[in-house]
This record gives C-alpha cells, sequence and structure tokens, in this order.
C-alpha cells in the first residue's frame, strides 16, 4: 500500500539537506518533498574515488541532485550527485531563485496591504498556467511596465498597485551581451548542410530566458551573439557554441576557426 505523501518522479532535479553521512553513503531530506528521505550512495557522489566520503558532503549541507530510482511502495528515493550536469545545476540555481523572489515579492506585498502572504499567493496563482516559475515570469512583465490588472484581474486594485511597486524595487532586467566570430569551412556536397546543423544545434544551447543567434556575415565567416542574465554565463554560452561547432566540423572533416579581435 502506497503513502498519501508527494514523491519525486525518476530524473528530477531535487534540492536537499544531508542529515546524516556513513561510510557507504548519506541521508538527505529532500525540500520540495517533505517527510521524504532520499539515499545518495558513495557510488553517486563524484565521477573520481571517493576516498573519504566525508571530504565531499558534510551534515547541514545544501545541494542539488538527481533522482535515479523511486520505489512508491517503500517511499524510498536513490539520488545522484555525480548525475548532475553543469547546465542543470544552473538552470535548477536560476529556478531556486526565481522562487525566492516570488517569495520575497508576495511577503513584501502583503505586509504592506495588511494581507497574509499564504492568502496572496494562492489568489495570485489561480491567474497562472503553472506554477511559482510562470509567476516570476509574469512579475518580469509587470516590472517592464504592463499593468498587473492584466494577469490578475481578481486581486483586489490597492493591492495590485503595491505588487506593482513591489516588483518594480525588486526585479530588474539585466541582461549580458558578448559577441564572437567563427570561421566554418566544409568541403564537400555536404558541406552546406553540416554548417547548417552546427548552427542550428549550437543555437539550440540556449536555456530559458537566453538566447544564441549565428549569422553569416560573409562566407566563411559567422558572427555569433549571445544573451544570458550575466557576462559569465553568456561567456560560457559563447564557449560551449565554439565546442558544439567544433565537433560537428570535425566529425565531417570541415575546419572551425575563432576569429579574435
Amino acid at each position: 500500500m502506497t503513502s498519501g505523501r508527494a514523491i519525486p518522479q525518476l530524473g528530477e532535479l531535487v534540492v536537499g539537506k544531508i542529515t546524516e553521512v556513513k561510510n557507504y553513503g548519506a541521508y538527505v531530506e529532500l525540500d520540495d518533498y517533505p517527510g521524504v528521505e532520499a539515499l545518495i550512495h558513495v557510488s553517486e557522489i563524484s565521477l573520481k574515488w571517493v576516498r573519504n566520503i566525508r571530504d565531499h558532503l558534510k551534515e547541514g549541507q545544501k545541494n542539488i541532485f538527481k533522482v535515479i530510482r523511486v520505489n512508491p511502495d517503500s517511499m524510498q528515493v536513490d539520488i545522484s550527485l555525480r548525475r548532475v550536469s553543469k547546465r542543470e545545476r544552473e538552470e535548477k540555481l536560476l529556478e531556486l531563485k526565481k522562487k525566492q523572489k516570488v517569495q520575497l515579492i508576495v511577503k513584501s506585498t502583503a505586509e504592506k496591504t495588511g494581507y497574509n502572504a499564504e492568502t496572496l499567493m494562492p489568489q495570485l496563482l489561480d491567474s497562472v498556467k503553472g506554477g511559482v516559475i510562470q509567476l516570476y515570469d509574469l512579475f518580469e512583465e509587470i516590472s517592464e511596465g504592463k499593468s498587473a490588472r492584466v494577469f490578475f484581474p481578481h486581486v483586489d486594485e490597492k493591492v495590485l498597485k503595491v505588487l506593482e511597486s513591489v516588483v518594480g524595487e525588486e526585479i530588474r532586467r539585466r541582461e549580458a551581451v558578448v559577441k564572437g566570430e567563427l570561421c566554418l569551412r566544409c568541403d564537400g556536397s555536404r558541406g552546406v548542410e553540416v554548417i547548417r546543423k552546427a548552427v542550428i544545434e549550437s543555437e539550440g544551447l540556449a536555456a530559458a530566458g537566453e538566447s544564441i543567434e549565428i549569422k553569416v556575415k560573409g562566407p566563411p565567416i559567422y558572427t555569433v551573439w549571445v544573451k544570458a542574465a550575466t557576462h559569465e554565463r553568456a561567456e560560457m554560452l559563447l564557449g560551449e557554441v565554439y565546442k558544439k561547432c567544433g565537433e560537428i566540423m570535425a566529425a565531417a572533416g570541415g575546419v572551425v576557426e575563432v576569429k579574435t579581435a
């Protein structure tokens, strides 16, 4: 017989706090699943051999894990640290930051209007097709000048005015842009097709809220524009574009050259 408690899905990224460390692994309390304790086996901590587990994990430490096994009947959840990619970790951290920002905005609005935050949050979520992350997206649109009334038609006007003010203070959209140039050459009848594949797959590296645009400057030179939340992230994405193009072109006998100023 299964428990009535919620349990994560296979492959899901979860945030958890380490509660107990043993020689064979550690037990982790999952933030979004109260009452569910997961196990990370020592073999799932690092790609390298772990000599001393306590060099990697400590009680009270929080981290992002991937669910690798789930047994709903026993409520047993096994998780991994080593299977979380760098990109997955960054996207999950961004998601957490957005959730924290939404909670801060709702709490501040509630305090300034005499509402209870636990009452106000459901009212706002009622107008959202999704969850807290989608609510953050609406807050971003409000920060850019759109009326809160458009998104929350059933919320009190006084609350919406305060909400707009708080959103304006808390969300200031920043966008970093970096530019690069590539020389792409691939001889033969499939040359154009290979270059097109390199461009399409490289542009697909952008996560939600980011963009990668590759345009021909003049054959065989291509300009790469990358937009992201921070300069560091934009530079990292540009490096990933160079790597992806290099892999695809090399596999087809083509050549990639990164142009420098």
